[in-house]
């Protein structure tokens, strides 16, 4: 059996928390939220309407649950999560849908108004089976109760594609 050991003075020590951390406290909480998407190129403007629920696990990440309802009448569920990481200096994020078998996972920066989060990150691609395409979300404060999250794909010639925008307003 091996032996190991530690030296009686090493603890390890959790991550305090840091000011892009307190950031995240400004999503918690119960939002309803109301949007518009797109899911093709000659598609028509949809609209969903939902909640969402955001808590704080620990110090360093917001967790959050989405219910919706698309304008077809489907129903979607969501979990995703942002926290800050302290090694790679950048927002992190996860979300997963049950519309998708895919991870989305993100990096992102804070504006340096701190109003504007903005994730970057790479998926499956919504037009052509097999390929992947770069993908932007854009968190916007607004005020206090009201904030958005507009979501864009590349459009191959450096630029971006507007597909979803949703307008956040708290409730509780």
């Amino acid at each position: 059996m091996n032996d190991i050991s530690t030296p009686d003075n090493s603890e390890v020590q959790p991550t305090s928390a840091l000011p892009e951390h307190k950031w995240l406290h400004q999503l918690v909480g119960t939002w309803s939220v109301e949007g518009e998407y797109v899911m093709g190129p000659d598609s028509p403007v949809g609209t969903s309407t939902g909640t969402e629920t955001n808590s704080m696990f620990g110090d360093l990440w917001v967790l959050g649950e989405g219910e919706s309802t698309m304008s077809d009448g489907s129903s979607m569920s969501s979990k995703n999560g942002i926290g800050f990481d302290v090694s790679f200096k950048e927002y992190r994020s996860f979300w997963v849908v049950t519309a998708s078998s895919h991870l989305w996972k993100s990096t992102g920066n804070l504006s340096a108004d701190g109003k504007t989060m903005t994730f970057l990150c790479e998926g499956p691609d919504m037009v052509v089976d097999g390929k992947t395409a770069m993908y932007k979300d854009v968190i916007e404060l607004v005020d206090a109760n009201h904030r958005t999250l507009t979501s864009y794909s590349e459009d191959g010639e450096g630029g971006w594609t507007w597909f979803m925008k949703s307008r956040y307003t708290r409730v509780k």
